[in-house]
């Protein structure tokens, strides 16, 4: 898996080593810049994570896991990742360190529609770096380069 600045996530296969033959599959368009891109460690052909240039740390799902049985990418039958969540940092640094109405969520009260309207800058300060924890399927570390704090966030529980 690979990302591109431009918000871009691609699934690379190599069909062949010698002569080398790749093919390679967009997954998601993110439509914003990247900063960073990191996969679970705990899972790391279920879940990744994207840390963009405007203050948010955005979480993706396999959708058909189970983390008992992982099994590897398959040309034949590509993965289908779902969003799982996306957590404005930026919004929440600005906002004296308390949750915005605004915030996104996993909430079934949320459309889709609604996630999309908290739009960020694109700028040096907001830039966003996100990890997922090594010991917890459900967490990840957060960072905003305009503040100097780090951010627990259990993205399946809010």
């Amino acid at each position: 898996m690979c990302a591109t600045k431009n918000g871009q996530i691609f699934l690379i296969f190599v069909e062949s080593w010698s002569p080398l033959a790749i093919s390679i599959q967009n997954l998601v368009s993110l439509n914003t810049a990247v900063h960073s891109f990191d996969v679970s460690f705990l899972e790391p052909y279920n879940k990744w994570l994207v840390g963009t240039a405007n203050g948010k740390v955005i979480v993706y799902n396999r959708q058909d896991c189970n983390s008992f049985k992982q099994e590897l990418f398959e040309q034949s039958k590509p993965p289908n990742f779902i969003f799982m969540d996306s957590f404005n940092v930026q919004e929440y640094v600005d906002n004296c360190f308390t949750e915005a109405k605004r915030v996104n969520t996993l909430d079934h009260y949320y459309s889709l529609a609604k996630r999309n309207l908290v739009y960020n800058e694109v700028n040096e300060e907001n830039q966003t770096q996100g990890i997922f924890l090594n010991n917890d399927l459900a967490s990840h570390i957060s960072y905003v380069r305009k503040s100097n704090n780090l951010f627990i966030r259990n993205f399946e529980l809010h």
